[in-house]
Parts: C-alpha cells; sequence; structure tokens
C-alpha cells in the first residue's frame, strides 16, 4: 500500500539489484561510506602532524568494514526529524558505530571541517557512476550487441525506404538497424567518456574551516581526495558543486533515451507495414481474439520517454542555484535513480523486442515489386549521365505516377528512348547503392565500441568495489 513507484512493483524484478544502488537508503549508505573515507584520510593527515594518534592496520580494517545496517538507516531517519538535518544525524549515528568497534577516539573527527554538500555530492557521484557502469550502460551495450547482429544479418536484405512515410529509394533492413546502431554506439562512446565531478570545499566554497585544523596544502590535499574516490576535481565551487558536469550526463541519457524512443517508433511502424515478425510475450486483446500486440515495444517507448522527459527537466533546474546554495536542487537530484530507473527498464525492454524480431522478406519483395516508381532517381541521374540535359523533367512525367509495376517501368523505358543496360536490368530490389557495406561497417566499428564499454564497465565497478562502494 505504501507503494508509488511501478519500478518498486511491476518492474521490480526486472530490474533486481538496482534498488540496492539507487535508493534512498543507498544513497545514505554512501554518504556514510564517502564520511569513513574522508574520516581515515584526515587522521592520516594529522597524526603526521602529531595531532591524533595513528591508526594501526587493525583499526585501519575495523574502520573499513564498517557498513550501516537497515537499523541504521532507520536511526538515521529518526535522528533527521529531532535534529532537522539529515549529514548531521548520519554523523551521529557514525559516531556511535565508532564507539562500538573502539574507536571512539576518532569519533570527534568525523565530519571535521565538511559541509553536508561535500557529502553529498561525492556520495551523488559514485551513485551515478554505480547506475551507469552497472546498469544502465550495460543495457544499452546488450542492446548494441543485438542491434549489430540484425545489421549483419539482414545487411543484403533489400527493403522499400519511406521518406515522409511515401516509397522512396531502396534500402536494406541491415542499413536501416545500423543507423540506430550507429546513433546508440555513438552515445555509450560519450557516456563512457564524461567524467563525474566532486568537490570537498566547505560551506561556501572558500575552504576556510581547513585552515582551523591543520597548517598544510588543503586545495591540493583535498583535490586528491576526490581523485582517489575516481572522482575528477573542480577547481572552483559554491557550497555546490558546480552543475554542468553532472548535466552533461544527464542530458546525454536524456538524448541517448530519446535516440532509442526513435528506434522503438520505427519498429513500430516496420510492424504496422507487416515488414517484421517478433515473438516474445503475447498480450492480445481483451475483445479482439486476433490479436498480437507489440506490447515490450510500447512499454519500452513509454519508459523511455518518462525517464527521457524527467531527466532532460531536471538538468535545465539544476543549472541555476541561488547564490552560494538554495536547497531546490537537493529534493530535485532525489529523483534521478528513479529517472534512469526508467530509462534502464526501457531499454531492457527494447532489447527483449529486438531479440525476437524476424524480417518478413516475402512482404519486403512485395512491396519492392509494387514499387518501381522508385527507380525514377535511378533513371534522371543514368540519363543526365548520358548526355540529356532535361532528363529530371523527362523522368517526372512519366514516373510520378500512384504505382507502377515491372512493365510499367520497361515500357518507362523505352518511350525515354534509351537502350541502356544498366537501366534495363535494374530493379528495385538491386537498386541498394552500398547500403550492404555500410550495414557491416557500422556493425564492426559498433562491435569495437561496444568491447571497449564492456571492459570500461567492468573496470569501474572493480575500482568501487575497492573503494568498499559495494
Amino acid at each position: 500500500m505504501d507503494i508509488l513507484s511501478p519500478l518498486d512493483a511491476r518492474y521490480r524484478n526486472e530490474l533486481k539489484g538496482y534498488h540496492e544502488v539507487a535508493s534512498e537508503d543507498a544513497f545514505i549508505m554512501y554518504r556514510a561510506k564517502v564520511e569513513l573515507l574522508y574520516l581515515e584520510f584526515l587522521i592520516d593527515k594529522l597524526s603526521k602532524l602529531g595531532l591524533v594518534k595513528p591508526i594501526n592496520d587493525e583499526e585501519k580494517r575495523r574502520l573499513r568494514g564498517i557498513r550501516l545496517s537497515s537499523g541504521d538507516v532507520n536511526e538515521v531517519r529518526r535522528l533527521e526529524d529531532e535534529l532537522g538535518h539529515d549529514v548531521k544525524a548520519l554523523e551521529y549515528v557514525l559516531r556511535g558505530r565508532l564507539k562500538a568497534i573502539g574507536l571512539e577516539d576518532y569519533a570527534h573527527l568525523i565530519h571535521l571541517g565538511l559541509t553536508s554538500e561535500d557529502v553529498n555530492n561525492l556520495a551523488m557521484g559514485i551513485m551515478i557512476k554505480r547506475i551507469l557502469y552497472e546498469y544502465l550502460i550495460p543495457s544499452l551495450v546488450d542492446l548494441g550487441k543485438v542491434l549489430v547482429n540484425l545489421s549483419n544479418k539482414y545487411a543484403d536484405t533489400p527493403m522499400l525506404a519511406r521518406t515522409h512515410g511515401q516509397p522512396a529509394t531502396p534500402t536494406t533492413f541491415g542499413k536501416e538497424i545500423a543507423y540506430h546502431s550507429h546513433r546508440l554506439c555513438s552515445w555509450i562512446s560519450t557516456l563512457i567518456n564524461l567524467k563525474i565531478n566532486g568537490k570537498v570545499a566547505g560551506a561556501s566554497g572558500s575552504m576556510a574551516s581547513f585552515t582551523m585544523i591543520a597548517q598544510l596544502d588543503w586545495p591540493r590535499e583535498l583535490m586528491n581526495f576526490v581523485s582517489s574516490l575516481g572522482l575528477e576535481p573542480t577547481p572552483v565551487a559554491t557550497q555546490i558543486l558546480p552543475p554542468d558536469n553532472l548535466n552533461h550526463i544527464i542530458a546525454a541519457v536524456g538524448l541517448t533515451s530519446y535516440s532509442l524512443i526513435n528506434l522503438a517508433q520505427d519498429m513500430w511502424m516496420y510492424s504496422m507495414l507487416g515488414y517484421i515478425k517478433f515473438k516474445g510475450r503475447v498480450i492480445g486483446s481483451s475483445t479482439m481474439p486476433h490479436k498480437v500486440n507489440p506490447v515490450d515495444l510500447e512499454n519500452a517507448e513509454g519508459n523511455l520517454k518518462l525517464g527521457a522527459s524527467m531527466l532532460m527537466e531536471i538538468s535545465k533546474i539544476l543549472q541555476s542555484s541561488r547564490l552560494q546554495r538554495d536547497l531546490s536542487d537537493s529534493t530535485i537530484k532525489r529523483n534521478l535513480g528513479l529517472a534512469m530507473g526508467y530509462v534502464v527498464l526501457g531499454s531492457r525492454r527494447l532489447r527483449k523486442f529486438m531479440e525476437g524480431i524476424e524480417v518478413n522478406e516475402e512482404a519486403l519483395t512485395n512491396d519492392l515489386n509494387n514499387h518501381w516508381e522508385v527507380l525514377s532517381e535511378a533513371v534522371q541521374v543514368r540519363l543526365r549521365v548520358l548526355g540529356q540535359a532535361n532528363a529530371y523533367e523527362k523522368s517526372l512525367k512519366l514516373f510520378r505516377v500512384p504505382r507502377m509495376s515491372m512493365s510499367d517501368y520497361i515500357n518507362a523505358i523505352k518511350e525515354l528512348g534509351v537502350n541502356d543496360e544498366l537501366l534495363l536490368n535494374l530493379r528495385p530490389s538491386n537498386y541498394i547503392g552500398y547500403a550492404s557495406v555500410i550495414a557491416r561497417n557500422i556493425a564492426e566499428s559498433c562491435t569495437q565500441l561496444l568491447n571497449k564499454a564492456e571492459d570500461t564497465c567492468i573496470k569501474e565497478s572493480e575500482a568501487m568495489s575497492a573503494l568498499g562502494f559495494k
């Protein structure tokens, strides 16, 4: 009764494990880990100055072993209600955990010098990295592999193109899939090359509090700490991290979604035209027994639209924060995991549909043979090469008809007064230019990119695991 999002109920099994990475509880745990890693960093720096006792290997092992339980998370929420501040509540819970493992001598150093947004931005960066490299990009890579296979399989399969919805110069089904494959791979390349920023800069970005702790080169030391988390340190901030880098990522995911919506809509049209058959779940009509509906395709489109619209709106809102800080961004950012979850779900549903499609080559052939008028481009180009300056105008008169058969085409060639072997042997099915070559070339280049993306995901995931974020 307390579930609001379909991701928590209807689609939970399809997003198995995602909630442990992108939920509000997960975000609290990321913040706790950031606080503990910062504490270890602080102990290391201050012990070298003789301000605190050094931490030994056994104590360090105990410190690194701290994991918040569900009870701890609930206690953070209870204290937040009492204190009016979530990060302060977390600080108190962590002090209790340090005392419980015999490290109370370091409890006063928890959160020392930090503002809450120092912790939040780093935790958010880690959460985004986990979503990207453990869920979103792997899901996109899986879809990319299916598209590459289809591009190769149907590279030579001729199909009537439809510009403006009307019969146009033939292509191949494989080349049209390659178009979408290339778009997807371009976005994957963008995503794996975008850096996620982080900062530790204090209450208003001047690092003033750190001058009260010790005489160190804090700008350098704190940037090194941010780098140790696998994030790109930013050289200047207010109380919040500059939003631009995060917005690049959010917008890139949103635009990736829109490109996949284009694929889903094209597949829907090909299904409507009878060009493809599809397998998978059979969801028909409650009243029309003959119906078999492309439910996974339509579900994918809907989820991608929802995720994309949320992300694009979030990216716009986050671009502005009044003076050094206002809290409007905080509540917005809490929806990032939800928005990206819809994109993950949509891409997985789209992959499921694409895995089950089969081209109806008979339908493609029949459609091509019913539209010989689409060879008008070839005819007017060839005639111009043969020296006819008014070739376009002559072809226009003969070919601008609702539909042309093979015999109509041959008669048109004769009426044009040419006896050209190339034109006489031309067919809608063989006027495909370099479509086959293009399809295979794109499939090859995409395969290389997808392999690189897989390697990147593994490395990033291992790095986050080594830091204790998994």
